[in-house]
């Protein structure tokens, strides 16, 4: 029979926070904390309970110069990573002893020579294989690249709505990072901010 671990009951700012964690992986706290309708230090203060407790984990940011980014949060506990186990040397084998050769039985001497046997044809050596390529690593956009990337999406869809989490899928970029990107385009009057829960954001009207 095997022991479960009881659920930890968590509070309504615990639950808030990981409802919107389920829903914006990668978000900083400062997301987690709009998106779920509390405050800041509220949100940081759930998200390190969530962490707690193993139902969140968290990525550090990055240092840029003398600037550091925000943590981005994930929902669930962090993966661990498997020690590989160490391997055992085979014992080495004992030498076995040495049979007898058989004694050679006589021939004799007016018995017709056996005929030659044709020699076995070498086999050809084979080409070596190429070895495979290693896949091609990400690569890091430039400064307001996935700004660009966001608004090009939104300028070929102008009559639709779209979530952050529903952008990051169909452009491969973290939610939070698109969720950056989208305010970003507010801000600068191109997007629009069209519903919530969940946020929804689209082209701005250019007239």
């Amino acid at each position: 029979m095997t022991n479960t671990q009881p659920t930890p009951a968590l509070t309504g700012a615990q639950q808030k926070a990981l409802a919107a964690l389920s829903e914006n992986r990668g978000a900083t706290a400062k997301e987690v904390a709009e998106y779920a309708g509390i405050g800041g230090s509220t949100a940081g203060k759930a998200l390190t309970a969530l962490e707690g407790h193993g139902l969140a984990h968290r990525e550090l940011g990055e240092r840029d110069g003398a600037r550091k980014t925000a943590d981005r949060w994930y929902h669930g506990p962090a993966a661990t990573s498997v020690e590989a186990e160490p391997e055992v040397e085979d014992a080495p084998a004992q030498d076995a002893p040495a049979e007898e050769a058989p004694a050679e039985a006589e021939t004799p001497t007016d018995a017709p020579a056996p005929a030659e046997t044709a020699p076995e044809p070498e086999e050809a050596p084979t080409a070596p294989k190429a070895p495979a390529k290693a896949p091609k690593p990400a690569t890091r956009l430039a400064r307001g690249g996935l700004r660009q990337m966001v608004y090009e999406h939104l300028a070929a869809h102008p009559t639709e709505a779209f979530t952050a989490p529903a952008l990051s899928k169909t452009l491969g970029r973290s939610a939070g990072a698109v969720a950056n990107a989208l305010v970003k385009l507010r801000d600068h009057g191109q997007a629009d901010l069209v519903g919530e829960s969940p946020r929804r954001y689209q082209l701005a009207d250019q007239a």
